[in-house]
């Protein structure tokens, strides 16, 4: 495939997709080398970097997304409404507890939130920012236990959750 045409090729999947793309998953079902796909995504990075663009690319969740650049957004939002939505101040919470200390169970994220956090943790839940990873051995009713997911990752523009920088020290 041509470089000009995997470039186009890597840009519309961009575009439309949902999830990010990892330069592994592109190289295999396009049948391309990972460092054509490489080339091809720094080439479209350094082109989305003009002040005239209003996207750029971002690595995220182990793969590539097109975002919004911020300085375009209180202009773009003046077009109608966005899909951004907003998270409660218990949701907030209850998302920071399950990243510090994943994975993590209703009554633990209780215990350190001081209330209760049903309500929050379903909310984190229906929009794909936390799930269900097993469940606790050795409690009573073996209650779920929760981590954040890829969704999180892209969410909050992050490559891995080392990038949340937590101390461990506590």
């Amino acid at each position: 495939m041509k470089p000009s045409k995997l470039k186009a090729v890597l840009e519309a999947y961009l575009f439309f997709s949902e999830k990010p793309l990892s330069v592994k998953e592109a190289s295999e079902k396009l049948g391309v080398s990972k460092e054509d796909i490489e080339e091809a995504l720094r080439q479209m990075d350094e082109e989305l970097k003009g002040e005239e663009r209003g996207i750029f690319l971002e690595r995220v969740a182990g793969g590539y997304v097109l975002s919004t650049k911020p300085e375009v957004y209180q202009e773009l939002s003046k077009l109608g409404p966005l899909r951004r939505r907003k998270l409660s101040r218990a949701a907030l919470e209850t998302l920071a507890i399950i990243a510090r200390n994943q994975p993590i169970t209703l009554p633990e994220i209780n215990s350190i939130r001081g209330r209760d956090s049903t309500v929050p943790l379903q909310t984190l839940v229906s929009r794909g920012l936390v799930k269900a990873v097993g469940r606790r051995r050795g409690l009573p009713g073996r209650p779920f236990l929760y981590a954040t997911t890829e969704e999180f990752l892209k969410v909050f523009g992050l490559n891995s959750l080392k990038e949340l920088d937590i101390d461990e020290t506590g």
